[in-house]
């Protein structure tokens, strides 16, 4: 190992509380969704040139504490900012203690300012579409004007496609009128 110091020798030099991506809320908000990948790189490509997200930061590791020891977890992590402290969380999958579980995450959904372009945008990156049966209506995922009802009905367009490694994504688009395709 050579003499560089490493950000895992620098842990009691924090940010500043109010700079960092973990600094609380006193209401319960989404902080992050987080996806185990095949390819870091590619998924930071994807969601910083195509969905447009930014890398708010990089870290090397996570170290644990307990009172008698601390232990590095051996996972490095990518923090892509998505919007008011909002984040996704990239890990890299493998063969890892932190491996991924098989719990029911659905899909996560990005407002866009444009469906249709970046669902495009998206499938020419490589992404697949993703259709679904509902009550005997096939649809195929892409982009659909739809009207969410109830008491306050709203017309939203929708689209709905798989990431660079399988996650479902969902695109949406507040709009002002349904248009019928």
């Amino acid at each position: 190992m050579n003499n560089q110091t490493s950000t895992k020798d620098k842990i009691n030099e924090f940010t500043e509380i109010n700079s960092r991506v973990f600094c609380g809320s006193n209401l319960p908000i989404l902080h992050h969704v987080c996806l185990f990948v095949p390819d870091v790189d590619k998924s930071v490509d994807f969601y910083t040139n195509v969905i447009g997200l930014t890398v708010r930061e990089e870290f090397e590791d996570i170290i644990g504490f307990t009172a008698s020891r601390k232990f590095p977890f051996d996972v490095s992590s990518v923090f892509l900012e998505a919007g008011d402290g909002r984040y996704i969380e990239l890990h890299p999958a493998g063969n890892m203690e932190m491996s991924l579980p098989q719990l029911p995450l659905n899909h996560f959904a990005f407002a866009v300012k444009d469906v249709v372009a970046t669902y495009e945008k998206s499938i020419a990156f490589g992404c697949n579409p993703f259709g679904f049966e509902m009550k005997s209506n096939y649809w195929d995922g892409k982009p659909l004007d739809v009207v969410m009802t109830g008491s306050r009905p709203e017309p939203m367009r929708m689209a709905f496609f798989q990431g660079p490694s399988g996650e479902l994504i969902e695109l949406y688009q507040s709009i002002d009128e349904v248009t019928y395709k």
